[in-house]
């Protein structure tokens, strides 16, 4: 077992530790004790404490656990429960931002996305992209081949490079492309992720290295208390720390940051849709102009499958609210229909949907109309007068590089009021792999079921393999045409933090996403089993139902079927 730099940090675990009810309720219980010893009010607990459990919170939280800090992770909500669980579910450079000039925030992408397939390969997994041009299109094809070109320069041509296709050889690759009107395409590589899961993997190394994470656990006020800062949770409970980050994405606001957060954000909202791969049988990533916006879509294979999106729209509330629109809808099946008249597109055909908002950083000098499709996505660390860092903005992609560049600046701080801890290291994050063990050999992905646990778990998945052999009902599929198990469940509650139903059918097993009954069928059991290990009872399990049909309708505006 090794360990990390610090004497007082916990061992380092060669897996991550259990994240259960057990679990939970023990972090809880130290909580309360440190508020209500003396000591607790006068000393530091924590080196860090880090508000937001998606995946910028959880990019900090590893990052600088791995240094040797004493790091303790809130969210008001489940981890990756925003953005992070809403996204496109792509790692790529942002080949349109080269259209906005961005050259650094693309080079600094394709520099993150190599380092993803590196320390997170069994769930960061390159593809080849088609990208179609048409004639009329805003982006012809020879700026596309210039700016793919660019594109595998920025990557230091350590990706492979783009190829530009007739339009036979276009339709060959992809029949399902309009013919008419077809100038040709042009493929190049990104890569595609599960971005709940990408978090939760990350905040699982964070935790391998001694950081404690608490969902549900609304932060109401931070405050300075002499030489720390003061946490006061939902309840009254107070926790104490050296330092605390900010990363609460589109609920970053005055109520935490104070003026430093006013006007610091403008939100957009963005929607993907679900249907059968049968309906869209599209064989590689898609990407598709929207005419006359800087702005592209993407139609994406995943498994038995296909999602497309998105929208971006200015967007104000409560960005857990925002919801599918008939509107967006009808925007996104009429753009990708003209690209893909042979899909079988139509609201009834549709299995599932999600929306998401996202946290851009408002330019203070551009134009308050200008679409939230032209503001970039570029990152900005922010710090209040009271001494409290704020990490806002920026890209799934590039979550790392944003943690790495936070943590520098939480530990100058430290260093400079005489408070950073002996023993506290540099930048580890991108040395590491998020998920410890070796990767699992050709001949055991030969194994169907051991193969397919690995695209989630990476080398976990031999324990929940070894779980399925020692009792094979675990090995049952959960829905008949999705591949998630049974043994999923019970490790999303017992190692997985899941603490209510939507934890597990919408972040952990994205049934949410993927069944065409939205895991009505399952739902039951699901909860019967959480509610369960937590103790409860039958009005628990019926609040737990309740709990997941409601944020489904939010989400999807589906009404469940009786559960």
């Amino acid at each position: 077992m090794r360990r990390n730099h610090r004497a007082d940090v916990l061992p380092v675990q060669e897996s991550p530790p259990p994240w259960g009810p057990v679990e939970i309720r023990s972090l809880r219980d130290r909580l309360r004790q440190a508020d209500a010893d003396e000591r607790g009010r006068t000393e530091a607990a924590w080196d860090l404490i880090v508000v937001g459990a998606g995946i910028a919170g959880a990019g900090v939280a590893r990052d600088a656990a791995l240094r040797g800090l004493r790091v303790l992770v809130l969210d008001a909500r489940d981890l990756a429960f925003g953005t992070s669980s809403r996204s496109s579910r792509l790692i790529h450079g942002g080949v349109r931002y080269l259209e906005q000039g961005e050259l650094g925030l693309v080079y600094e992408a394709l520099r993150e996305r190599r380092l993803l397939y590196k320390i997170a390969g069994h769930i960061v997994q390159p593809a080849r992209f088609l990208f179609p041009a048409y004639r009329g299109d805003r982006l012809p094809l020879w700026k596309l081949r210039i700016g793919l070109s660019l594109y595998d320069a920025l990557s230091l041509y350590r990706s492979h490079g783009h190829r530009v296709l007739r339009p036979a050889a276009a339709r060959a690759l992809e029949p399902l492309l309009r013919e008419e009107g077809l100038r040709g395409a042009v493929t190049y590589e990104d890569a595609v992720t599960d971005d709940a899961r990408l978090t939760l993997a990350t905040l699982q190394d964070a935790r391998r290295h001694g950081a404690q994470v608490l969902t549900y656990a609304p932060v109401v006020a931070i405050r300075r208390a002499d030489d720390d800062q003061l946490v006061e949770l939902d309840g009254g409970l107070r926790v104490r720390a050296r330092a605390v980050v900010v990363a609460a994405g589109p609920w970053t606001s005055e109520r935490l940051l104070g003026v430093a957060g006013a006007h610091l954000l403008a939100l957009s909202r963005g929607i993907h849709l679900v249907l059968r791969a049968a309906d869209v049988p599209i064989r590689q990533p898609l990407v598709v102009q929207a005419q006359k916006e800087r702005r592209i879509l993407f139609v994406v294979p995943w498994g038995a499958r296909t999602y497309l999106g998105t929208t971006d729209t200015a967007y104000e509330g409560d960005p857990a609210a925002s919801g599918v629109t008939a509107s967006d809808t009808d925007e996104l099946f009429a753009l990708i229909g003209k690209v893909l008249p042979g899909a079988v597109l139509g609201r009834e055909r549709i299995v599932s949907a999600w929306s998401g908002v996202r946290p851009l950083v408002r330019d203070e000098h551009a134009d308050p109309g200008d679409p939230t499709a032209e503001i970039s996505r570029s990152h900005r660390i922010v710090e209040t007068a009271e001494g409290v860092i704020a990490v806002v903005g920026g890209k799934l992609t590039t979550y790392r590089s944003m943690a790495e560049e936070t943590v520098d600046r939480v530990i100058r701080r430290l260093r400079q009021r005489g408070r950073l801890p002996a023993g506290v290291g540099r930048c580890q994050t991108h040395r590491h792999p998020l998920v410890a063990g070796e990767p699992l050999s050709p001949l055991e992905l030969q194994n169907p079921l051991l193969g397919d646990l690995a695209q989630r778990h990476g080398p976990l998945a031999r324990d929940l393999h070894a779980r399925i052999e020692a009792d094979p009902r675990l090995g049952a599929r959960i829905v008949e045409d999705l591949p998630y198990c049974w043994a999923e469940v019970d490790h999303a509650i017992s190692h997985e933090g899941a603490v209510h139903l939507e934890d597990v059918l919408r972040r952990r097993i994205p049934l949410a996403l993927t069944d065409a009954d939205l895991g009505a069928r399952v739902a039951r059991e699901v909860a019967t089993r959480l509610v369960t290990a937590w103790g409860g009872g039958a009005a628990d399990i019926e609040a737990e139902l309740q709990r997941y049909r409601e944020a489904m309708r939010v989400e999807t505006g589906r009404v469940l079927a009786p559960c």
